[in-house]
């Protein structure tokens, strides 16, 4: 039977069949490999080795849908097998090897190495920072909202308020911790993302005892139900001057928190489009991770004026640092992949493989190639044999169809990460509500 198939139609046979099993072997390898991961946090160390907060994206994606559906259901059903090995803090040599990892968690979002070598996580799908004696991986430590009865913290939080309501899923999206040594005690600033609240605590009396200990809780800022404030807030730090940055991500700005008297000292909102890292320079400027416009940026801050920005292969980024070298290390989010770029944009260092890309740029290359040969058909058909005007007219439309296509595809391969951003922001934002 194949025999009285055209030359034609089994060229095109072929490129279908090739291009269906190069889409299996992505995705079979990506899956079966697990290497469809999202990252967060991206911690460079002392000894070049990098810290990265990894977790599977189907899973994320399928587990903020389940938390989309069933809104104020309280615990203590939770999303994640505590036996997971994909929920894990990895670290990772200048070679790209793992040599250490760390599993048992539920989409962590922040590792931070302390003085005393330990390592704080926001173990953020299970409502708690825990404290890790590295590299043995024991628990020495764990805060828990859930622990804390919140109404000595604040009289107003009485006990229908929703921090004293454990919820079964995504109730506290804990997702950052900030540390500080104030000489005679020492202190962690954590974000508490879903509270729309960030805390500092006494770390110092919290490892002395006993844990969890509203008292120690010594200084917060925002309130849930007043978004003003802050609104599902990202990555506040302490500042030089002892003040605080956060991103106040639904709010679309970063804020510069006076300690003392709790006003807003500095406000960049100019464009942004759910920042989740705000992190002050030695030169004074703001590194802003642009999350939904897919970029980093530099501003300058009295002038507010962008002054370095990089957006290349950024999709949904989470944080972004400056290295002692100058370079930027970039904890990609959903693109897949871990980036150290220089000043000058240029990558000098990845870890990760993007799946998105290696989809889009297998289908959309061999759309392009298979149109081309076929233009090339049907220009060469229009020029040489004589068609009927209706024919002609037939073939002349195709032809200008498949350009226009070609030109298209062409377009997406060059501007796919506008093109993919674009989409999946608008994809998460209705979706998840955020």
């Amino acid at each position: 039977m194949l025999r009285e198939l055209s030359f034609k139609f089994k060229i095109k046979l072929i490129f279908y069949v090739a291009l269906l099993i190069g889409n299996l072997v992505i995705i079979l390898t990506f899956a079966n490999l697990n290497l469809i991961q999202t990252f967060h946090d991206v911690d460079r160390r002392a000894n070049g080795n990098t810290f990265i907060a990894s977790s599977p994206f189907f899973d994320l994606i399928t587990d903020q849908i389940t938390i989309a559906q069933n809104p104020g259901v309280k615990g203590p059903p939770k999303l994640v097998d505590p036996n997971d090995p994909n929920q894990k803090i990895i670290e990772v040599n200048s070679q790209g090897k793992i040599i250490w990892e760390l599993s048992g968690l539920a989409f962590p979002h922040e590792i931070l190495e302390i003085p005393n070598g330990h390592l704080l996580i926001a173990d953020t799908f299970f409502d708690r920072l825990i404290e890790i004696n590295y590299p043995n991986k024991d628990i020495v430590w764990s805060w828990e909202p859930s622990k804390i009865n919140w109404t000595e913290v604040n009289p107003e939080w009485d006990s229908n308020h929703y921090y004293n309501i454990p919820l079964a899923y995504d109730w506290t999206h804990l997702n950052h911790v900030d540390y500080k040594n104030y000489g005679t005690w020492e202190a962690c600033l954590i974000s508490i993302r879903n509270f729309d609240l960030i805390v500092e605590i006494n770390y110092t009396a919290e490892i002395i005892g006993p844990s969890n200990n509203p008292n120690n809780i010594i200084w917060y800022y925002g309130n849930y139900g007043n978004d003003t404030l802050l609104h599902r807030q990202h990555n506040p730090d302490y500042t030089s001057t002892g003040d605080i940055t956060v991103s106040d991500s639904e709010n679309n700005r970063v804020l510069e928190i006076d300690y003392e008297t709790k006003t807003v000292l500095w406000e960049y909102a100019e464009g942004l489009a759910w920042p989740r890292d705000a992190d002050e320079l030695e030169n004074g400027n703001i590194l802003i991770t642009d999350t939904f416009n897919n970029r980093i940026i530099e501003v300058e801050k009295s002038s507010k004026n962008i002054v370095w920005s990089y957006r290349t292969d950024v999709l949904i980024p989470y944080e972004a640092d400056k290295l002692e070298n100058g370079n930027i290390l970039i904890g990609n989010g959903y693109g897949g992949v871990v980036y150290e770029v220089n000043p000058q944009g240029r990558v000098v260092w990845r870890f990760g493989l993007s799946f998105f890309k290696s989809f889009a740029y297998l289908n959309f290359l061999n759309i392009i190639a298979l149109l081309s040969i076929t233009i090339v058909y049907k220009f060469k058909k229009i020029k040489t044999e004589e068609l009927t005007r209706k024919k002609f007219y037939i073939n002349l439309a195709l032809f200008c169809f498949y350009l226009v296509f070609i030109i298209f595809s062409i377009y997406l391969v060059i501007f796919y990460n506008d093109l993919v951003a674009w989409i999946s922001s608008i994809i998460i934002r209705s979706t998840f509500n955020l």
